[in-house]
């Protein structure tokens, strides 16, 4: 059953797919730290106020994914901030997230690119764990 995107059941399923992800496993070994996406406000895609997902990851688990608010960013590492358009390009597999922070679609909002690229691979995975949640979309995205 589809799962509307950056919500908090969205966000347990992430978790789910991430925990059983072993490419992450193996990738994050070394990773310590949340990580939070956040989900820039746009009417037009349905996406009325900002949405925030944050994972709790320590090396190579999620010890819980969840919705967030921006009082939760604090604990966060690293925050990637984008449009509704760039992560659904993101999610669609359109668009590495590597490529998508230098290029700008996606913005490292909090947390430095150089400490993150060591975990290159890992935040692959995460994504493609993302991708593999089956996720709704609101009105506005098709």
């Amino acid at each position: 059953m589809a799962t509307e995107i950056f919500t908090d059941a969205w966000a347990q399923k992430w978790n789910d797919s991430i925990n059983d992800n072993e490419n992450y496993k193996k990738a994050a070994t070394k990773w310590e730290g949340a990580i939070a996406m956040q989900m820039m406000p746009d009417a037009g895609m349905g996406i009325p106020e900002e949405r925030i997902v944050i994972a709790d990851l320590w090396h190579g688990d999620c010890r819980g994914a969840r919705a967030a608010s921006p009082a939760d960013l604090e604990e966060a590492p690293y925050l990637i901030k984008a449009k509704p358009s760039a992560w659904k390009s993101v999610l669609s597999g359109k668009t590495d997230p590597i490529v998508g922070l230098m290029g700008g679609k996606l913005k490292l909002a909090k947390g430095s690119l150089f400490a993150l690229l060591p975990f290159a691979k890992a935040a692959k995975e995460l994504v493609q764990s993302a991708i593999n949640v089956d996720t709704d979309f609101p009105e506005g995205w098709e």
